[in-house]
């Protein structure tokens, strides 16, 4: 082996040992994202869909009078009943069909028959609790409740009491998947960067043995010593 290829393998060698481990993981957590559908990993065959609304209702509507434009104005069902929801810049709330009085957000009875009325899955309601401060995996800074099903399917439904809809489904796959996704795009902030540059650096380095390895390939080829 000459001087140069001696070189060249040394430093293969060096760039293995750093970027590996990472290579590996890379290449373990892309499996796994490649074993269940995303659908399954959102949880939406546990998710039942939204109510249909009667549109032969909507001929004779009337929006409710709102102190400020919203941004968005739309018809939902909720617990059987037709209910305006205005989005706005301070959140979203929901009115009285007929009265356009405003709707107070909802208990926790209420908040466990949305979930009941959203749920596909087998099993039952465990818990149901308001969380002032929900964690990153219920994708909301507001108060939401969390109602926790167990059976054969587990899962958690992140209820809005104030938008009377189920925000979030997190499973165990999700929770498995969210964390070798952030390790996967090397993510310390939990924003979903894509541009960090402790990704960029183990990029390039993996680049970079791929590359030393090509070159230690070709040279042997040209010796006539590829297979030995």
């Amino acid at each position: 082996m000459s001087k140069r290829a001696r070189q060249i393998s040394r430093a293969h060698k060096l760039l293995g040992l750093v970027v590996g481990a990472q290579l590996l993981f890379w290449t373990l957590s892309g499996f796994y994202f490649t074993l269940f559908p995303i659908e399954t990993i959102r949880g939406e065959h546990l998710r039942a869909g939204a109510q249909p609304i009667d549109m032969a209702t909507l001929e004779e509507a009337s929006p409710p009078q709102l102190d400020a434009a919203p941004t968005k104005l739309e018809v939902r069902r909720v617990l059987g009943e037709t209910v305006w929801m205005a989005t706005g810049e301070t959140g979203a709330s929901l009115y009285d069909f007929e009265t356009g009085e405003p709707l107070a957000p909802f208990g926790e009875t209420e908040v466990r028959e949305i979930a009941l009325q959203s749920w596909r899955g087998r099993g039952e309601i465990v818990s149901a609790e308001l969380v002032e401060t929900p964690p990153r995996e219920a994708g909301s800074s507001s108060p939401l409740w969390r109602v926790d099903f167990d059976g054969q399917d587990k899962a958690t439904f992140w209820v809005d009491a104030t938008r009377g809809e189920v925000r979030a489904v997190r499973t165990g796959k999700w929770r498995l998947f969210d964390v070798l996704w952030r390790f996967h795009i090397m993510d310390v902030t939990g924003e979903d960067r894509f541009d960090s540059w402790w990704l960029k650096l183990a990029a390039f380095l993996g680049l970079t043995t791929v590359l030393f390895g090509i070159a230690l390939l070709v040279q042997r080829a040209l010796r006539g010593r590829l297979l030995k």
